[in-house]
């Protein structure tokens, strides 16, 4: 496994999403990500990272895909919407970095809970979107995702993410 540069890995928790495994990494005090908070997996909101967006992001303070730069706003998703996310959109990936907002430190009003965008008519929950910038000391948490070995069908995790209540 590749840790993101910068973090140490003190803790694992694997979680099974789609085909992905997480690994929780928490930073150390030293590093940009601060992981002092107990972790939750309600009422949060998620960025998934490619490791060279992560890379830019370090360098930066910035977090930022083409993607949202092109529609205007960070694509982000809660919990239930993580496995389908995952599946749609990084299947090419190996590794991604998984990126649990800090919402105290949001503008609440610049985060808007849409119809998924693209929408392509299978998603029908409503996704968070930020319309302002990110910086990696909004984030609480990061883990890394290496693809397993499993592959849930896409009916299923459509019909998990669209039962839930958003």
């Amino acid at each position: 496994m590749r840790n993101p540069k910068n973090s140490r890995i003190k803790n694992s928790l694997v979680l099974f999403t789609g085909f992905f495994t997480v690994f929780l990494v928490i930073a150390s005090p030293q590093d940009t990500i601060q992981s002092e908070k107990e972790f939750k997996m309600t009422n949060n909101v998620y960025k998934i990272l490619r490791e060279d967006e992560w890379d830019s992001a370090l360098q930066t303070g910035k977090i930022i895909t083409d993607l949202d730069n092109k529609d205007g706003f960070i694509h982000l998703s809660t919990a239930s919407q993580l496995a389908i996310t995952l599946s749609f959109f990084f299947q090419d990936s190996d590794v991604v970095l998984l990126l649990q907002l800090d919402l105290a430190k949001i503008d609440q009003s610049k985060l808007k809970f849409e119809e998924p965008y693209p929408n392509k008519g299978k998603r029908r929950s409503a996704f968070p979107h930020l319309y302002s910038g990110l910086s990696t000391d909004q984030i609480s948490n990061i883990w890394t995702l290496e693809k397993g070995s499993f592959k849930v069908p896409e009916v299923v995790l459509l019909e998990a993410e669209n039962s839930k209540e958003n």
